[in-house]
């Protein structure tokens, strides 16, 4: 039986590890995705209040026509963890708004995932039901990070040392939505298996209902 309460899944895990990919085989088994990422991408292309924090908060050197450049701003907030801090204190605000207003559009899905790599930190954390954490071994998040050429391995490997580990998401979660389950699902296998584990955790998080707190 379908739970009364729309349920909402966060999807995270570290570059690399693949919850982009968990995300498109949720969505084929017929999830409603809000991609966190995109979100934040639409908000420093359009949001001109957002652009001015980022200006002031940084400087010119991170504006490029106008609007905030994601790869000027990405060289500093890697290697600076109070700038990433700073950084997310002015996004986080607009993306948690921003997605209240995805949340609130009519779907016929029966669960929405909201994917980020940091769902848990973040602004989102309070409208979860369930926590699934993509997990992979260091060596193939930072052979997938590089695949595409956009970054380096010493970049990618930069990255990963400021996110928090798979055993530190899970721990923050329960502590913040205590009583809410945790899907561990491993992709360090091929696709097959992946879209296994992911429909596995699907329809058991389905199969719960879970209702909101009263």
């Amino acid at each position: 039986m379908m739970p009364d309460h729309h349920m909402v899944i966060g999807l995270t895990g570290n570059l690399g590890a693949g919850k982009s990919t968990v995300g498109r085989i949720a969505r084929a088994l017929g999830a409603r995705v809000i991609d966190s990422d995109q979100t934040v991408r639409d908000l420093l292309a359009n949001d001109p209040e957002l652009a001015l924090s980022i200006a002031r908060a940084f400087g010119a050197e991170v504006m490029l026509g106008g609007r905030p450049d994601r790869a000027a701003l990405a060289r500093i907030v890697f290697n600076d963890s109070a700038a990433l801090a700073r950084l997310e204190e002015l996004i986080y605000p607009r993306v948690g708004e921003r997605t209240a207003e995805l949340l609130a559009e009519p779907t016929t899905a029966p669960a929405t995932i909201i994917e980020a790599i940091k769902v848990v930190e973040g602004p989102s954390v309070q409208r979860l039901d369930a926590l699934w954490i993509v997990e992979s071994t260091p060596e193939l998040q930072i052979e997938r990070a590089t695949a595409t050429g956009r970054i380096a391995a010493d970049e990618a490997r930069r990255r990963l040392a400021v996110q928090s580990s798979f055993e530190e998401k899970e721990r923050l979660f329960r502590a913040r939505r205590p009583g809410r389950p945790v899907w561990r699902i491993d992709n360090s296998a091929d696709v097959k298996a992946l879209q296994e584990r992911v429909a596995l955790a699907w329809h058991e998080s389905l199969a719960l209902a879970i209702r909101p707190p009263t």
